[in-house]
């Protein structure tokens, strides 16, 4: 198959619930969300640079995921009592309480191409309340549609999205919009054997797979420790300064950053980090 020139185009929007266990994600099977008019969504999170030797030493990947607007006729009444946590009651009328949680689930849709479609899917997204918007109507009729606004982040383990190729495996391709696609553990990516802070209880607990924690503590210094797996190297930085593993940390009073860098030639490199909090003793 050759590769697309052009895309245009949006359909076959589906949403999977997502529930996460220990940080280990799975999806219900996805639901069609009739309708789509538009999407647009944009990076959050941009690259940092380390800098060392006076000189910018190390990019620091910074990919926060997506956030934007899905425009769809009509928000249909399954998204309503699923991502958007609204209730029906006993007379079956829809019910929006201030005290709702937002559900995650995983977006999937697809732009058309000038040799075949392309499909994608976000995997951990949530959705804002849509506005009420509505006019008189006049001479002609003016359909109005609904807007979500979508926020898609990183997945415990780092995953943000998948889109397939034009050698995308054609069983995989066709199953698209059965379940939602679960990236192959073929893929080289540099991790940590093991990542500690002493006297301090890491949330959750270390889990190569997991990229992100939080601890909290009153001592005004804990030692820092980062191993790589498998050779990897390790650049560690607290609150932005460079690092030796091993070597104790001064925290400031408040919120404090750990971020530990693995790479590997060959291999996609993987940023863990973890939110020290700092309070009084």
């Amino acid at each position: 198959m050759a590769n697309n020139k052009v895309k245009f185009g949006l359909k076959n929007v589906h949403y999977a619930p997502l529930t996460l266990t220990g940080g280990v994600p799975s999806y219900d099977t996805p639901i069609p969300i009739p309708g789509a008019v538009s999407m647009s969504l944009s990076v959050n999170g941009e690259p940092e640079n380390f800098y060392a030797d006076d000189r910018v030493y190390y990019v620091i990947n910074n990919n926060m995921g997506y956030e934007g607007d899905l425009e769809i006729a009509l928000i249909p009444e399954s998204f309503r009592t699923g991502p958007l946590g609204e209730a029906l009651d006993g007379n079956n009328v829809l019910v929006e309480r201030s005290d709702t949680q937002l559900a995650p689930f995983a977006l999937l849709f697809e732009f058309d191409g000038d040799q075949k479609h392309i499909r994608h899917v976000l995997y951990n997204c949530t959705a804002s309340r849509p506005s009420i918007e509505g006019n008189t109507k006049e001479e002609t009729l003016e359909v109005k549609t609904e807007t979500l606004t979508i926020k898609a982040a990183p997945l415990p383990d780092g995953k943000v999205k998948a889109k397939t190729g034009a050698s995308t495996d054609s069983t995989v391709y066709d199953g698209w919009y059965g379940s939602v696609y679960v990236a192959s553990t073929s893929v080289n990516v540099a991790k940590l054997s093991a990542l500690s802070i002493t006297g301090v209880t890491l949330t959750p607990a270390f889990n190569a797979n997991i990229t992100n924690y939080t601890a909290t503590t009153t001592d005004a210094t804990n030692v820092v420790t980062a191993t790589a797996a498998d050779s990897a190297s390790v650049t560690l930085l607290v609150n932005g300064s460079s690092h030796t593993s091993g070597e104790a940390a001064t925290w400031n009073t408040g919120t404090n950053t750990v971020v530990a860098i693995v790479s590997k030639s060959g291999y996609v490199s993987r940023t863990y980090t973890v939110t020290v909090t700092k309070s009084a003793s």
